[in-house]
């Protein structure tokens, strides 16, 4: 499995021009059977700032994903609406899911 947790950080008040040209993209990489998970969301603290969430069946699956299309696509218009771009990735053929309790 893949993980990638990262952040983008839009040129000030690019915000919402980015996550709609980020829309196809996210459309048509939800439909990837090897896509287990993607999502762009709004840090509701930072006008500028989203938060990248992705997961994908293996290390050969999301190099796949980056051969698109849609994310060539989607990486053409970072220079025009992002300041930084900071993404961590984990890859692990074994996930470990913890679920503490402290009530």
């Amino acid at each position: 499995m893949k993980c990638i947790v990262g952040f983008f950080t839009t040129k000030p008040g690019q915000r919402a021009a980015y996550l709609e040209a980020a829309r196809e993209h996210l459309e048509k990489s939800r439909l990837d059977p090897d896509c287990l998970y993607i999502e762009l969301v709004p840090m509701p603290d930072h006008p500028d700032r989203i938060l990248l969430a992705e997961a994908f069946t293996s290390e050969e699956a999301h190099r796949r994903h980056e051969d698109t299309d849609h994310m060539r696509a989607l990486w053409a218009v970072g220079p025009k609406l992002l300041s930084n771009v900071v993404i961590d990735n984990v890859i692990s053929d074994r996930v470990q899911h913890i679920d503490e309790r402290f009530d």
